[in-house]
């Protein structure tokens, strides 16, 4: 991760002397963690925060890392996504299914109810090249899955954006930690509403009845 962290900081004094890069780079970088999952994205959305930040203004910047990294990622993701269903996504959904987790995952993506894709797209401690794999192998309709992909990326962009600027990551890369326990928290919050209103027709945690 030195490596990565060196080459921001080049990334960093570029746009510096070239200040039309900043756009560029603000799609280029979310394009290339949706690639590849070893990138992390929190460090990515704050550099762009930053970065976008000092060339444009805070307003104008948040607004352009905002929709700057949406675009990049669902490209990055949409990418992927066209080359492993023209290419190899035949051969490995029937070894996928052969495993129990594997063939759920596919029923559920076939499924009527977009939720838990949904959350699980939309979860920003979650490698989104890995999500996009399993997705990429299903029959999945394309209409849907833009759906899915360009919320999920905008949750997760929003997420990064407003706790990225609280804990200043780009300083203090290690506050990604406090992240984690906002999110999760947030996320426990959520799933104790949806439980409080299982009683309520359509809900999520409602009980089936046998018939």
């Amino acid at each position: 991760m030195d490596f990565f962290y060196e080459w921001l900081d080049k990334l960093r004094v570029l746009i510096e002397n070239n200040f039309w890069l900043a756009p560029l780079i603000g799609i280029l970088l979310p394009f290339l963690e949706a690639i590849f999952p070893m990138l992390p994205l929190a460090i990515i959305i704050s550099f762009n925060l930053s970065v976008l930040g000092i060339t444009f203004g805070a307003i104008e910047g948040t607004v352009l890392t905002i929709t700057l990294s949406t675009i990049g990622s669902f490209l990055g993701m949409f990418l992927l996504y066209i080359i492993i269903r023209l290419t190899v996504a035949d051969y490995f959904v029937k070894k996928i299914k052969k495993y129990e987790y594997g063939e759920t995952f596919i029923k559920a993506v076939h499924g009527k109810s977009n939720i838990f894709i949904l959350a699980l797209l939309s979860n920003p401690f979650l490698p989104s090249s890995i999500l996009n794999y399993g997705l990429s192998l299903s029959k999945i309709q394309i209409k849907k899955y833009l759906f899915l992909t360009i919320i999920s990326r905008l949750f997760i962009v929003l997420f990064m954006v407003f706790l990225g600027s609280v804990f200043s990551l780009q300083e203090n890369p290690l506050n990604v930690l406090w992240m984690m326990i906002v999110y999760f928290v947030i996320l426990g919050l959520w799933i104790i509403y949806l439980r409080s209103r299982k009683e309520k027709k359509g809900s999520f945690f409602e009980k089936k009845i046998d018939r």
